[in-house]
């Protein structure tokens, strides 16, 4: 539900939230208590938060590289994916023209189902079985191929290579969109993030307005990073996830392949 809400304006209402939640939970601390209290408790307070801060800065940091560093995989392994698709359509030439023309076709299909179909089956966790069908002709054809001479024999053990490479990445794009961080590290990072805003409240300034200003501050810099968080540990499901830029990219390369100055790359 949350990923069909646009990450900005998630962002703006989870920055409220956060904001609304310091400032009102600040006010009533210190409506309750002697402002004196917290003053000369400063030395103590600042001590104490910088140990929790900085545990919670260093889970909070570790999480985000981790996503980051999947969400960077991830994109990686649609760009060989890809390649893949494009090395089989290139690799097909050698291919007698019937296996040639139904392998090509086959990839040429495969990037409009990756647009059409599966990224947005994605976007919900799911994926598209017309991409396995087209994938599983694909080897089937050149599989059952029997080659009459060394040129057909190469392509067709190229060709194959590059079908294996599309299968596997497929499937591990699939595994991809499944993990994120779980449950339990939510309710960690919730309680670490918290609990730093609950100790921003115990110190004591005799300004109350620059306070709550800081106070602010904090649930702003920890609940943006938690929102982007949030936004990359789905690489698929997320407005500002992986695109489908590379498969448009590939059909324009196939349209240039068939229609340019290549004659023999025409089917």
């Amino acid at each position: 539900m949350l990923y069909a809400i646009p990450p900005l304006l998630l962002l703006i209402l989870a920055v409220a939230v956060a904001v609304t939640f310091a400032i009102c939970g600040q006010l009533y601390v210190h409506r309750h208590f002697k402002a004196q209290d917290f003053v000369q408790h400063n030395e103590v307070a600042g001590f104490i938060i910088s140990v929790v801060g900085t545990l919670y800065g260093v889970l909070l940091g570790f999480l985000t590289v981790v996503v980051w560093q999947h969400f960077s995989d991830s994109r990686d392994q649609v760009a060989r994916e890809s390649a893949a698709a494009a090395d089989v359509w290139h690799t097909a030439v050698g291919l007698p023209y019937v296996v040639r023309s139904r392998v090509r076709d086959d990839m040429e299909k495969y990037a409009k189902i990756m647009i059409s179909a599966e990224w947005p089956a994605m976007r919900n966790g799911g994926v598209s079985t017309d991409a396995d069908i087209v994938v599983m002709d694909a080897m089937a054809e050149t599989g059952t191929l029997d080659p009459a001479n060394l040129r057909e024999a190469s392509a067709q053990l190229a060709t194959q290579q590059q079908l294996t490479v599309l299968h596997d990445e497929r499937q591990r794009r699939i595994a991809d969109n499944d993990a994120a961080v779980t449950w339990f590290e939510w309710v960690v990072l919730f309680i670490g993030g918290v609990s730093v805003l609950c100790f921003c409240w115990l110190f004591g300034l005799r300004n109350p307005t620059v306070h709550l200003l800081m106070t602010a501050a904090v649930a702003v810099v920890m609940t943006s990073t938690l929102v982007l968080l949030y936004e990359l540990q789905y690489p698929f499901r997320s407005p500002i996830g992986i695109g489908t830029a590379t498969w448009q990219g590939l059909l324009a390369h196939i349209e240039l392949m068939q229609h340019g100055s290549q004659m023999y790359m025409r089917m």
